[in-house]
C-alpha cells in the first residue's frame, strides 16, 4: 500500500510539475520572458532589483500558510486554492503595455501578489510531499522529478524564445528566411512583439491552472493525531526554541544574502551589456539545464548517502567560482559563458535539492511546514535585503589592471567572495545523517583503489 502511494505520488507530481515548470519558465519571477517584458517597458537598474527582491519578499508570506492550515484543516484544498490565486494573476501581465509610464509598477505589484500566494501554496506543498515521501529516498525523488520538469521547461523556453526573436529587426539570416518562407514579414515586426508576449503569459497561466486540476488527484494523508495539540503561537515558537534550527537559520540567511548580491542583473547584463539575443540566452539556459539534468542523479544519490550538509559544502565552494568567471566577459568575447553555464548547472543541481531537502531533514516530525515556513521567510528577507542593496549602491564602471569592469561585474565579484564565506555558519549546523567530507573522500579513495588494482592486474595478464 505504501509503495503504491509513493508510485502514485511520483507519477502525479511529475505530470503536474511539468505544467508548473512550463508556467514558471514563461511567466514567473526569474523567467527570461519577465525580464524581456521589463526591458520592453524600459525598466531601470533599480526596478530590476525590485523584481528580484519581490521573489524573495514573497517568502515572508510562507508562515501565513501555517496559520491557514491551522484553522482550515484541508491541506490539499488549501495548497491548490492558494496556488491558483497566485497563478491566475499572471494572466494580466500584458496589461503593463496599456498603462504607459506606470506599466512597470503595475507589473511589479501584480508579480508581488502572485508570488506571495504561490509562496504560501508551495509551503503547504512541501509539508504535503514530506509526509508522502520517506526521507531515505527524498534526494532521489526530487532529483528524478526535476529531470522531467527541467526538460519540459527547456523545450517550452526554446520554442517561445525562438518565436520571440522573430520580432527583432536583427533576427539573423536563418530566421529571416523562415519568416519570408511563411509569408509573415508583415506580422513579425517590432510593433507586434508586445501582443505576442502578452499572449504567452495568457497561455502559460491557462496551462498552469490545468496542472492544478491534475494536482488535485494527488493523494494526501491525514495529519497525525496529537493528544494535546499546540496553539498557533506555540506552533510558531517551537522551531525557534530549537538551537540547531537557529544555527540553520543563520546559515540560510547568510547564504541567501550572498546569493542576492547581483541576483537582479544576470539576465539584464546578458541582454544589455553582452548584447546577447533572447535565443542566445536560451542556449545559455539550455547548457545550464543540460548540466543540471545530468547532475541530478549524482546529487540525489550523494545526498541520500552522505546528507545535505556535505553536499552544500561542495556547492558553496563552486558557487563562488561562477560569478568570478563573469569578470572576464564583454560584448566582443563572452565564450567563457558557455563553460560557466555547465559549471553553474552542476552546482545549482545540488544546491537546489539541498534547498528543498535540508530543512526537512532537521525539522521535527510533523512540524516540517512551520520549519520550512520560518526558514523561507527569514532567508527570503536576507536575499531581498542584498538584492535591493545591489540596486541602491549600484556602482560606476571602473578600469582595473588594464581591464574595464561594468557595474554589474563589480557586484558579481563582491558576491563571489561573500558566497564562499557562507561555509562558516554551515559548519555549526548539525544534521544526523551527514557524513563529513573528509570521510567521503576516504571512502571514495578506498573504492577507487581496488578498481585501479583490478585494471593494473588485467594489463599485467594481457602483457
Amino acid at each position: 500500500m505504501k509503495q503504491s502511494r509513493i508510485r502514485t505520488t511520483y507519477k502525479i507530481s511529475i505530470v503536474e510539475g511539468i505544467f508548473a515548470q512550463v508556467y514558471g519558465t514563461l511567466s514567473t519571477i526569474g523567467s527570461g520572458f519577465i525580464v524581456k517584458l521589463l526591458v520592453m517597458l524600459n525598466a531601470t537598474a533599480w526596478q530590476f532589483s525590485l523584481l528580484s527582491a519581490i521573489g524573495q519578499v514573497s517568502q515572508v508570506f510562507q508562515p501565513f500558510a501555517v496559520a491557514i492550515n491551522f484553522h482550515l484543516k484541508n491541506r490539499k484544498k488549501n495548497c491548490i486554492w492558494l496556488t491558483f490565486m497566485g497563478r491566475v494573476l499572471t494572466f494580466f501581465l500584458g496589461f503593463g503595455f496599456i498603462f504607459g509610464g506606470s506599466g512597470i509598477n503595475f507589473v511589479l505589484v501584480l508579480l508581488l501578489f502572485s508570488a506571495a500566494f504561490q509562496s504560501m501554496g508551495a509551503n503547504i506543498w512541501i509539508a504535503w510531499m514530506s509526509d508522502l515521501v520517506p526521507i531515505t529516498i527524498r534526494g532521489r525523488f526530487f532529483s528524478r522529478r526535476n529531470q522531467f520538469l527541467l526538460s519540459a521547461g527547456l523545450i517550452a523556453g526554446y520554442l517561445v524564445s525562438f518565436v520571440m526573436d522573430l520580432f527583432e529587426q536583427d533576427r539573423g539570416t536563418l530566421k529571416e528566411a523562415l519568416v519570408t518562407s511563411l509569408n509573415m514579414s508583415g506580422y513579425f515586426i517590432k510593433a507586434n512583439q508586445a501582443t505576442f508576449i502578452s499572449m504567452v503569459f495568457v497561455v502559460a497561466t491557462a496551462l498552469s491552472i490545468f496542472g492544478l486540476w491534475i494536482l488535485s488527484k494527488q493523494p494526501d494523508r491525514k495529519p497525525r493525531h496529537e493528544p494535546h495539540p499546540p496553539t498557533l503561537k506555540e506552533l510558531y515558537l517551537e522551531p525557534l526554541q530549537d538551537a540547531n534550527f537557529r544555527k540553520f537559520l543563520l546559515y540560510g540567511c547568510w547564504w541567501m544574502m550572498a546569493i542576492g548580491i547581483g541576483s537582479a542583473f544576470w539576465s539584464p547584463f546578458m541582454l544589455q551589456k553582452l548584447k546577447m539575443s533572447l535565443f542566445e540566452m536560451q542556449v545559455y539556459g539550455s547548457l545550464h539545464t543540460a548540466s543540471t539534468l545530468v547532475s541530478y542523479n549524482f546529487w540525489g544519490k550523494f545526498i541520500d548517502r552522505n546528507g545535505n550538509k556535505s553536499a552544500m559544502k561542495i556547492a558553496i565552494f563552486l558557487s563562488g567560482i561562477n560569478p568570478s568567471m563573469w569578470l572576464f566577459m564583454n560584448a566582443q568575447n563572452y565564450r567563457i559563458i558557455w563553460f560557466e553555464a555547465l559549471l553553474s548547472g552542476f552546482m545549482w543541481a545540488g544546491a537546489g535539492i539541498v534547498a528543498t531537502n535540508f530543512v526537512l531533514s532537521i525539522a521535527s516530525k510533523g512540524r516540517e511546514q512551520v520549519y520550512a515556513g520560518i526558514y523561507g521567510a527569514v532567508s527570503g528577507v536576507g536575499m531581498m535585503f542584498t538584492t535591493l542593496l545591489s540596486g541602491i549602491l549600484y556602482p560606476t564602471s571602473i578600469n582595473i589592471m588594464g581591464r574595464h569592469l561594468e557595474p554589474e561585474q563589480i557586484i558579481f565579484g563582491i558576491g563571489a567572495i561573500i558566497r564562499w564565506t557562507a561555509i562558516i555558519p554551515l559548519l555549526f549546523v548539525h544534521e544526523a545523517r551527514s557524513v563529513p567530507l573528509r570521510q567521503i573522500f576516504v571512502n571514495t579513495l578506498g573504492s577507487v583503489h581496488p578498481a585501479i588494482s583490478q585494471i593494473k592486474a588485467r594489463f599485467r595478464r594481457i602483457n
